[in-house]
């Protein structure tokens, strides 16, 4: 292990390991990281006399970033908070480097010091990296503000690489749930939120349009001659296909808008806080024109375009399996009368029914 100040050895203290054990027992019982930081930092800080830690976490490849505090209410936190440097860089960078714990006794004096703590008033500091399944996954640094750590004993030492260890996994785990919790909500050939995001995004877009007196435009969009392009061109050109109209339907509409794919070549645009049909026209107007995709192979060469049928909450007041089972309706007659065109419902006592 590497140290910038010389460890002092004592024998290990059994009443020592036994309290690890005992909190290493209630952390196993916390699911939610936050929490489980919370609870093991202030252990470790408890266990070495220190004022606090912190949680530091890559922030892509080359980056690192302050993410979580415990303690050092001494400092301002603020002014660190989401602190992002280079991965290499301070004591943390070290540490990562090296693989193993890193302990510097008169923090402003060492060469690894970063300007923006050592203003902050830290004397000392006890970085631990972070493992994870293919290296480390970040670090917890330990502070000691206006006052430097006493001496470290080996046992001290180990407790932390252990707690380390249990922070590690837990980070991992929660990453891992949160990359199951997007893969649930997304499609995965497109990127594009799936029909189970569809369903609450529906439901908050028409809070929103009651909230604000404002349209909220729910389009099925579907590609036609996509069959063809399959069975001509093969699978393989119809999945770039999807993601190619996938691409140009983001491009069409506006960043407040959504568009989710439903699955095969079906997709559905949420258009929000439209304030008149000529707005809303001039936008799906602008989706058609953009689903004008040409495919060619080996020369054979296949055009795909869009039927798109559309319904307009509040005019359509109903709940959103209704509006969605409607727009399918008018997307169908769309297609059946050519296709490459947007039809939008007529709503009685508005006459709201429009073509392209």
């Amino acid at each position: 292990m590497t140290f910038e100040y010389p460890i002092k050895t004592l024998e290990p203290e059994i009443s020592l390991w036994q309290a690890a054990v005992q909190t290493t027992t209630s952390l196993l019982k916390i699911l939610a990281f936050t929490e489980f930081f919370d609870t093991a930092a202030a252990s470790l800080a408890k266990l070495l006399d220190a004022d606090g830690a912190a949680l530091i976490v890559y922030d892509g490849e080359d980056h690192l970033r302050y993410r979580l505090f415990y303690g050092m209410e001494l400092i301002n936190k603020k002014s660190i908070a989401g602190f992002r440097f280079l991965a290499h860089e301070g004591t943390v960078g070290l540490a990562l480097d090296t693989g193993q714990h890193l302990f510097t006794f008169d923090y402003p004096d060492s060469p690894n010091a970063m300007p923006a703590f050592t203003d902050a008033g830290i004397k000392s500091n006890l970085v631990v990296p972070l493992p994870g399944p293919n290296g480390f996954i970040g670090a917890i640094a330990i502070a000691w503000i206006h006052r430097r750590a006493s001496s470290l004993s080996p046992a001290t030492l180990a407790i932390v690489d252990m707690f380390a260890a249990l922070i590690g996994a837990s980070l991992y785990r929660e990453a891992l749930e949160a990359k199951l919790q997007a893969l649930s909500l997304h499609d995965p050939l497109t990127g594009l939120p799936n029909r189970r995001m569809l369903m609450a995004r529906l439901t908050e877009a028409q809070k929103r349009a009651c909230r604000d007196q404002t349209l909220m435009v729910v389009g099925v969009l579907d590609l036609d001659g996509f069959k063809q392009l399959n069975d001509v061109l093969g699978h393989a050109e119809g999945d770039t296909t999807l993601v190619s109209a996938a691409a140009r339907i983001k491009e069409a509409i506006r960043e407040i808008d959504m568009v989710v794919r439903l699955g095969g070549d079906e997709f559905v645009v949420i258009l929000q806080g439209i304030k008149s049909r000529d707005e809303a026209k001039q936008i799906l107007h602008r989706l058609v024109t953009a689903m004008n995709i040409h495919v060619e192979k080996a020369g054979v060469s296949v055009d795909v375009r869009a039927s798109i049928g559309v319904t307009i909450y509040p005019l359509d007041f109903t709940d959103p399996e209704t509006l969605l089972r409607n727009a399918d309706e008018m997307m169908y007659l769309a297609k059946r009368s050519g296709g490459n065109k947007f039809l939008i419902k007529s709503i009685e006592p508005y006459d709201v029914s429009l073509t392209h």
